[in-house]
């Protein structure tokens, strides 16, 4: 392979040959993951389902008295290597009305890391930041 297709060692497949073209496999990704930290300001839940092949997430953002559903979102799924089978991360972006917001998540252990980076489009001069929760299935 040269180097023109790949930008690090890791995007070469193994040397036992080619992959077929398979979808990564979602399960460890699924289901109705609650923030560690019941005072977040940030995200208070996350659900992740399969809608064929491809992660579908549906964010809580933390509020009072209740939290704010932001919707549904179609998202990317990403292996640990080209070569890999099982979801260990994923991305993707919710375009509100005031604000768009990038979600990447991975694994680590047995837990769910979520980044989330927050842009403002509407004008209002606040400034874009970031923050990361740390979330667990019950």
């Amino acid at each position: 392979m040269s180097n023109a297709m790949m930008t690090r060692v890791r995007d070469q497949l193994p040397a036992a040959g080619t992959r077929a073209a398979l979808s990564i496999d979602l399960r460890p990704l699924m289901g109705g993951w609650v923030n560690y930290n019941e005072n977040s300001t940030g995200i208070n839940r996350v659900y992740i389902d399969d809608w064929e092949g491809t992660p579908t997430l549906r964010v809580f953002g933390a509020s009072r008295p209740a939290p704010i559903d932001w919707g549904e979102v179609a998202g990317a799924a990403f292996a640990d290597g080209v070569g890999g089978r099982e979801a260990v991360g994923f991305t993707a972006t919710y375009d509100l009305d005031f604000a768009q917001v990038l979600l990447a998540g991975y694994l680590n252990k047995r837990l769910l890391v979520l980044d989330a980076y927050s842009m403002f489009t509407d004008g209002s001069g606040r400034a874009n930041y970031f923050q990361r929760d740390h979330f667990y299935l019950p």
